[in-house]
């Protein structure tokens, strides 16, 4: 049975709410100078075998809640902004850790599975009481799914993330600094260490490997709780495996996809953020993200007119903020890493603990990544990247793998409901069991032994919370038209142009559709499309508005039934540019790559690109009260009532709010990944069974 035993704000943010955010001294193998990485990824040995003794003398399974616990110490200075905060500067950085131990006998020793936490929320006070995960929601039960461990024989491990939770700068704690590898990466290394030292009290395993405080160690958590995952470990190798959940590759490319910010759901995290805001909500940013949420946040005037990178970081010098170091703080995470080509320098000289030795070196680690279709915070392409970037450094004895469901951060603006964790038939909660037992403790199994490398979701995106879970089964990540030889219907268009809001009967909020391939009469259910749409070449250009235009697109079906369908909600937005775009602000890949989906075709299905002057997820949020007209209240999946009355700014009559935005658009050698089932093995499409959670 879920237990919520962990406060109200996490309870908030880790519950069926659809605006789940993203839901003592170091020692020498805490410094970015030691222990260097290598690329050397041994087969995983088995653990000596565990309660072996009388059923008399073990000790029952057991929970040291953070109260009962001494705060980890990270020697590192708890705030970096020293020219912009007004608090007191602490020469450390402590933080709250909880742990739950499995029944033991005498002697026994487990691995560990460290959770860390989504944005805004805490660490996990919670042992499950019978170590059954409920079918909920994906990301509450990947919080559930970590509160079971100790009932599968491990250490579980939780702790508070700088400025969240009792981390907090008035009680030695930090500011959050959005996954810094000098700041919250180093107080991360400061808990293995301490985890280490104490081994003999946690009945941690220790392995007996060149690497100082080694323990046999896996990581997992949703959201802001993925992010910290990737720099620890390309930074510490002894962490063994990884289990990133709902997470990003590029941040900046998550908060402002194509140079335009994702008002909508960068507004909800503000909300978060914000003191007035849920809750309790248990964070206290640096001076630069808080100006930011004081600009773009449901409670400033001016939010929907912040509409591009370029207004957002002018709104900022004017407050005295250096743009590049604003920049640098949301980009210093896989994809900063990935930009050094896998060896470099990783940190800045002038920052304590960092020197010319401190060095990042790309190793192999088992990764298992989960990410949802619908998360229209991080969506499916920001796991392809990361897929791509941890595929193309494994070994032989390294797994990598990723399952889509259609969970994540759902946005209720667009009426969205977050869904399992599972795709098709692959229940996301057994698989990651499986995953801890071949990588942690050298276990089989049958599970992992048939795992694909890809499962993509292709459920119905009209009720996909409770539609049938359906999954393609792949061996790799597709991305653009796909060959005959692999299952694929290349789909290509070479050229074409498109004008949106300058004829007389455009709707403001309408779609302008762009069709690349109409599903044959007799295909049946077969073709399924699947993975990340692509184009070469894609030119925005504005047309007669004072202000910068911005395209807002994404992969549309029009169903013979008359539904015009924008496949799992995806939209991504770029704005004009004299130059045509070949990649994607901010990440630089060698594309422009759409948000990924998945769905399962109707014959007579017209698949293109939907393009709209104006999309919920990028119009601000605001307070009801101030809002023209607007009165649209955010609920829970469960119909409850969100406690501050907060209204989109979408509204097509207000022309104050916003303001026509017509534009061209030029496009180059535009792909679908599309597959036919009868060109694919027997067994390519899972199906699950139906869970049921509807609101």
């Amino acid at each position: 049975m879920r237990s919520f035993a962990v406060g109200a704000k996490a309870a908030l943010i880790t519950s069926v709410l659809l605006i789940t955010a993203c839901n003592g001294s170091s020692s020498s193998s805490s410094s970015p100078a030691a222990d260097t990485n290598t690329t050397n990824t041994p087969v995983v040995s088995a653990l000596p075998p565990v309660l072996q003794c009388a059923a008399a003398e073990r000790l029952p399974a057991e929970l040291i809640t953070a109260d009962a616990l001494e705060k980890v110490t990270s020697q590192l200075p708890n705030v970096y902004d020293t020219g912009n905060y007004s608090g007191d500067v602490l020469p450390s950085t402590s933080f709250d850790v909880s742990i739950a131990l499995p029944e033991r006998c005498p002697g026994d020793r487990f691995p560990v599975v460290i959770h860390s936490h989504g944005y805004g929320g805490e660490v996990s006070n919670t042992l499950d009481e019978n170590g059954e995960v409920d079918k909920t929601a994906f990301f509450p039960q990947i919080l559930e799914l970590f509160q079971t461990l100790p009932h599968y024989g491990y250490v579980a491990v939780s702790f508070d993330q700088r400025g969240h939770g009792e981390s907090q700068p008035d009680n030695g704690g930090g500011l959050a600094r959005v996954m810094d590898p000098q700041a919250e990466t180093q107080d991360a290394i400061r808990l293995l260490d301490w985890l280490a030292e104490n081994a003999d009290r946690f009945s941690i395993y220790l392995e007996e490997t060149d690497i100082a405080k080694d323990i046999r160690v896996g990581l997992i958590g949703y959201s802001y709780g993925g992010g910290w995952q990737f720099p620890l470990a390309l930074l510490d190798r002894r962490v063994d495996t990884i289990v990133p959940s709902g997470t990003w590759h590029s941040l900046i490319n998550s908060l402002l996809p194509g140079d335009a910010v994702k008002l909508s759901f960068d507004g909800l995290l503000c909300l978060f953020a914000d003191g007035n805001g849920p809750p309790d909500p248990g964070v206290t940013n640096t001076p630069a993200v808080e100006a930011m949420c004081n600009q773009i946040g449901y409670r400033s005037p001016q939010a929907n007119f912040i509409r591009t990178k370029d207004d957002l970081m002018r709104t900022l010098e004017l407050q005295g903020y250096d743009r590049d170091v604003v920049l640098q703080m949301f980009n210093r995470q896989v994809r900063h890493f990935q930009a050094q080509n896998g060896v470099g320098p990783w940190c800045d000289s002038d920052r304590p603990g960092c020197n010319d030795q401190s060095t990042f070196v790309a190793r192999p680690v088992p990764t298992l990544l989960l990410q949802g279709n619908r998360d229209v915070l991080f969506h499916l392409t920001e796991a392809y990247w990361n897929y791509q970037f941890f595929d193309s450094i494994k070994d032989a004895n390294t797994k990598v793998a990723v399952l889509t469901n259609e969970g994540g951060h759902m946005n209720p603006l667009d009426h969205l409901f977050e869904g399992s964790a599972d795709c098709g038939g692959l229940v996301g909660t057994e698989v990651i069991k499986a995953w801890f037992e071949v990588h942690l403790k050298g276990a089989s199994s049958p599970l992992l032994d048939t795992l694909p490398n890809v499962c993509i979701s292709v459920a119905d995106t009209q009720s996909a919370h409770t539609a049938q879970p359906q999954g393609l089964l792949l061996d790799y990540f597709p991305a653009g038209s796909q060959p005959v030889d692999k299952g694929g219907v290349p789909v290509r268009l070479e050229a074409a142009e498109v004008s949106v809001g300058q004829g007389p009967d455009d709707s403001y909020l309408g779609a302008n559709f762009l069709e690349l391939y109409t599903v044959p009469s007799d295909a049946g259910d077969n073709i399924v499309l699947a993975g990340i749409p692509s184009i070469d070449a894609i030119t925005v250009t504005g047309v007669g508005s004072p202000s910068d235009a911005i395209a807002f697109f994404g992969v549309g079906i029009e169903r013979a039934s008359g539904d015009k369908i924008l496949v799992d909600a995806e939209v991504t937005g770029l704005i004009e540019n004299a130059e045509p775009y070949t990649s994607n602000p901010n990440v630089g890949n060698d594309r422009f790559l759409l948000p990924g989906v998945g769905e399962r075709l109707q014959p007579g299905d017209k698949v293109g690109l939907f393009f709209y002057q104006r999309h919920v997820q990028f119009s601000a949020i605001i307070n009801g009260a101030s809002a023209s007209g607007a009165t649209t209240l955010i609920q829970t999946a469960a119909g409850t009532t969100y406690p501050d009355p907060v209204a989109s700014a979408i509204n097509e009559q207000d022309s104050v709010l916003n303001p026509p935005n017509p534009y061209d658009v030029s496009v180059v050698g535009v792909e679908l990944p599309l597959f036919d089932l009868r060109r694919l093995p027997a067994g390519a499409l899972s199906l699950g069974a139906v869970s049921g959670s509807a609101p």
